[in-house]
């Protein structure tokens, strides 16, 4: 059974949009044409806190991200009201003890959000939502046909701690950050890529949430230094499953080396985890 679920969410998109059209983590087409909605004035009070609000794989999470992009895109809740709900939190003295010293700056940053929320969700969100929908059903049959979710838990050797994982797609997000997690079970992927390349993409990022709860009592996920192993055992895995890999050029040698350390396929993947990390001196 296919355990991917796609979906086209409007808060999600919203909150993307918007550091797209602030050039926030992403410079694109799409930002350009939407851009001119935007009073220049509106746009710097984003991008002049882009240190704070956006994540480079493996080497930076901004303090404001998980509060600011990540729960707000969740959609739990309306983006507009949860950014409503950061002002007053602001206001009172409520917000994380972490991010405190940032008041000001979410109150800047949620107010902008507010304001063309609405906006958004009349008169962009129709259009954009078209586009995710003609979508999906193209990666959707990859993963269907191919069996790869049952496939991915058998060769990595558990089970998914979710009943599904959500691919969220986004329409705004080329030349930036993608496969953001921004919960346990739901990550972030733009349309720009060919179907074949998405289920590549995609796939690879299924596995990573597998190696989640394979590496659970590793020190995988806790900090950036062990961010190569991961991702190249997620790769290793891939291949297996597909033959051929695609992207995440830089983790390949790590690739070639859970290959040589496995040749029997009878280490789990803690055991050729743990290989990596006394290779790197990581402990």
């Amino acid at each position: 059974m296919n355990k991917i679920k796609f979906t086209a969410n409007k808060d999600t998109n919203f909150v993307f949009h918007m550091l797209s059209v602030a050039r926030c983590g992403y410079d694109n087409a799409y930002g350009e044409a939407y851009r001119k909605y935007y009073p220049e004035e509106d746009l710097t009070v984003i991008s002049q806190s882009r240190e704070l609000l956006t994540v480079c794989g493996g080497e930076h999470c901004g303090s404001l991200f998980g509060l600011m992009v990540s729960e707000a895109a969740c959609a739990k809740i309306s983006a507009k009201d949860y950014y409503a709900g950061l002002i007053e939190k602001a206001a009172q003295d409520e917000l994380p003890e972490t991010v405190r010293k940032y008041a000001e700056t979410v109150r800047g940053i949620s107010a902008v959000m507010i304001k063309y929320y609405d906006h958004y969700a009349d008169q962009i969100w129709p259009k954009e939502k078209e586009r995710i929908e003609a979508y999906i059903p193209r990666i959707l049959s990859l993963f269907e046909e191919s069996g790869f979710t049952d496939r991915a838990e058998e060769y990595v050797g558990c089970k998914l701690e979710s009943d599904f994982f959500t691919a969220t797609l986004v329409t705004s997000v080329q030349n930036g950050a993608e496969a953001i997690d921004i919960s346990k079970e739901q990550d972030v992927f733009g349309i720009e890529r060919t179907p074949v390349d998405s289920f590549y993409f995609i796939g690879h990022e299924f596995i990573i949430y597998l190696l989640m709860n394979a590496l659970k009592d590793e020190n995988a996920f806790r900090n950036f230094n062990t961010w190569g192993l991961t991702e190249g055992l997620a790769e290793y895995y891939l291949k297996k499953i597909m033959g051929d890999v695609r992207f995440f050029d830089s983790q390949q040698k790590y690739v070639e080396l859970y290959e040589k350390w496995n040749e029997d396929d009878r280490m789990t993947a803690a055991e050729l985890y743990q290989m990596g990390l006394q290779r790197e001196g990581i402990m």
